[in-house]
Formats: C-alpha cells, structure tokens, sequence
C-alpha cells in the first residue's frame, strides 16, 4: 500500500531512525471479548476477530514513532452525544503535540491521506462497526454505525485527528427514559472498553428532554464524565440511566422528590423563625382550631375614651385625633402615635385590638421596631408590655 510506503519515509525524515514498535497504555476487549492492548496513540490492536482472522483494531498505527514522540502521547476526548431516538453522535478526537517544524509538515501530509482514508493513521470507524455487531447481538437490538466522517488538521502546533459516526439504537428503551451502557457489552458481562489512561477522557451527553437519574460516573454540566486513568470492569460502571422530564431541560419531580421536602421543610422553618422569636409567646399564626382575627377597618373614636387621648386602667388607647389621616402614616409610625397617645406604653393585644392586624403581623412589627431601638418590648407573665424608648417604668 501506498500509505506504508509514505509512512516509513516521513518518519524517516522526521526521526532519522527506523519505527519502533509502540508502547501500550491502554487495554480493551475485542469484539470477542479477547484482551488486547491500546497502543499510545489512543488507539490499537484489539484482538482478532474469529470470522476473519483480521486484527479489530479501534485505530491504525501510532503517528509519531520517535522515542521522544512517545514519551508525549496524545490526549483523547471521546464524546457521546445520545438523541432522544436513542441513537448516538460519537466524536472521537486525538490530539499530538507537534514540536517541530518536520513534525508539523509530516502530520499535514498524513491528516490528508486520514482525510482520504488511505493512511494506516488515527481512530477507525472500523472498528466500531465490528464492535456494534457484537452489541448487537448481545442486546438483540439492531445496530449500524453510520455517517462515518474523518478529519485531520493542525491548530496552534497541535496535531488533530478526529473521527465522526452515528450508532444508531446505542441506548435502549426503559419504563422510565433511556438507559446506555449495554451497548459496550463485549458478552459474558465484560465490555470491549476496560480502561482509560491518564490522557484519556470518556464523555456521555444527556440527550435532549431527559436527565441523569442512575449512573457510577461523575455528573458534570448535563454529562457523564469518565477522566482516565480509570478501569471499567463490566457494563454496569459504563451505565447511565435517564429520565424523561417532558420538556428540554426540566428536571423531573421524580428526581428532586426528597430534596423537595427538605426544601419545604427549610422555608417552613424560616418562616416560622421570622414570625416567632423568642419571648414572643403570641407570635405564632393561630392553628386551623383557633378562629383567626379578621383584619378589621380602623374603628371610629370611642365614646368611652376622651378625646384627648387618655389610657384607661389596662393600658389600652384611644384613637388619635381625627385631625390626623391614619392612611398616610406607616405601620411602625402608627404604633408610635398609638404608644405616645397612651403615654408611652400599651400592651401588645391592645395594639392589635386598636389597628384591627393580625396578631403576627403585629407581632412581627414590634420585632422589627425593637430591633431598630423604636420600641422597647418588655415579657410580663403571658403580656408583652410595648413602651417607647425613653419610657422606664414597669407596669405596676
């Protein structure tokens, strides 16, 4: 073959030295569940395959064959993009560090003869057309890969190949959404994936209204992330269920049911915090057996009470003036004239008998007032005594 040939006399030119053979980083299973070796290109011998006594390769030869090429092995990111047709995008990318001139124009010339397909260079698609066979026959379900695409260029004094295919029914169907793992099913519970190297990454993206809901690896941005070094030593640490969550991107109830609750749970308890702080015995919204005090309209000037504003024997207020328009004060100024037309001090259920609120409402107010220095709150037995800030004198 042409490529052979091409091969030898770029490395020659580039190395000076004949090729050595290639170390191994990583292994796999075959098609046949036979162990092989993954050379330092990310890619290698896989076994062979009994129909035709070729070897299974995920790859063809390592690029760079000097000692000191070896010594800087290529990083490779493995995409898996899953639809919600259960097929998969794969997109396997290698990367090779290019350090010299002669090295850059060498992996040109073979990013092209990748590109052509007639170069021994790179991820095969190959490969996965034997591997998804087997899958096929061990899950039962039909299986090509498709749309096999390659290229091969240089970025910023990096060597790129990159490899493109559909396998089509990758995932199967479940009662719940999806599940992907039997598909690297290599047959008696093993896979044809058993490791990754230190400089090699395996990523399985969530497809397109659904979400993660069982899986071994890592969950990072919507995807499964597997980073090398890392072994898998059957199909069940390569899995990933998902859950359909109706709409892109949702996630469902299923999944968040418990840290729902808790959640519940939480803003009960802040809710309750705000409207209860210590020493505030009526604080507390009334229970569903306690009639709830209806929020009454400001009720007109009392007979009973002067007009100028004098406090009877419990404590409890008149209205003010009627010169003064009770709608343009705010709630905290309200319970201040309230307080200074009682002489300084009322106790805290006639402030909510006189402006009509709630009695958490009231309740929270005066918080609010006491931590602001506006009013002085005094626990006197099951009454809280409410006085101005320059008022001293307890309740007799």
């Amino acid at each position: 073959m042409r490529s052979a040939a091409l091969i030898v006399a770029l490395l020659t030119i580039v190395s000076g030295v004949a090729v050595p053979a290639a170390a191994t980083d990583m292994t796999a299973v075959g098609a046949h569940g036979v162990d092989a070796a993954v050379d330092d290109s990310g890619v290698g011998d896989f076994g062979t395959d009994s129909r035709s006594q070729a070897p299974a390769a995920l790859g063809r030869a390592p690029l760079v064959t000097q000692q000191t090429s070896l010594e800087r092995s290529p990083r490779t990111e493995i995409s898996i993009r899953v639809r919600d047709d259960r097929s998969a995008d794969w997109r396997i990318e290698m990367r090779y560090e290019l350090e010299t001139r002669n090295e850059t124009a060498a992996f040109e010339e073979f990013a092209q003869e990748y590109e052509q397909g007639t170069t021994d260079v790179g991820p095969d698609a190959a490969f996965f057309q034997r591997v998804s066979q087997t899958a096929a026959e061990q899950t039962g379900r039909s299986m090509t890969v498709r749309n096999a695409t390659t290229t091969g260029y240089v970025e910023n004094g990096t060597g790129v190949l990159v490899l493109r295919f559909t396998w089509t029914n990758f995932a199967e169907q479940t009662d719940e959404g999806l599940r992907v793992g039997d598909a690297f099913s290599a047959g008696g519970g093993e896979t044809w994936v058993t490791s990754l190297q230190s400089n090699q990454n395996l990523t399985i993206q969530t497809p397109p209204g659904y979400a993660v809901s069982d899986t071994d690896i890592p969950l990072e941005n919507n995807a499964v992330v597997a980073e090398g070094p890392r072994t898998f030593e059957s199909t069940e640490q390569l899995s990933v269920s998902y859950v359909s969550t109706g709409s892109d991107g949702a996630i469902p109830w299923t999944l968040v049911g418990g840290g729902a609750i808790v959640f519940l749970v939480l803003v009960a308890g802040v809710v309750l915090f705000t409207r209860r702080r210590p020493g505030d015995a009526d604080a507390v919204e009334p229970s569903a057996s306690t009639p709830t005090r209806r929020q009454e309209p400001t009720p007109e000037p009392s007979d009973e009470l002067g007009t100028d504003g004098e406090v009877d024997d419990d404590g409890e207020a008149g209205e003010a003036p009627d010169d003064v328009d009770l709608d343009l004060l705010s709630d905290e100024e309200r319970v201040e004239l309230l307080l200074e037309r009682s002489g300084g001090r009322m106790k805290q259920a006639n402030i909510v008998k006189e402006t009509g609120w709630s009695d958490a409402k009231v309740s929270q107010l005066l918080s609010a007032m006491a931590d602001e220095g506006r009013v002085e709150k005094l626990r006197l037995g099951r009454e809280n005594l409410i006085s101005l800030p320059d008022e001293d004198e307890d309740e007799e």
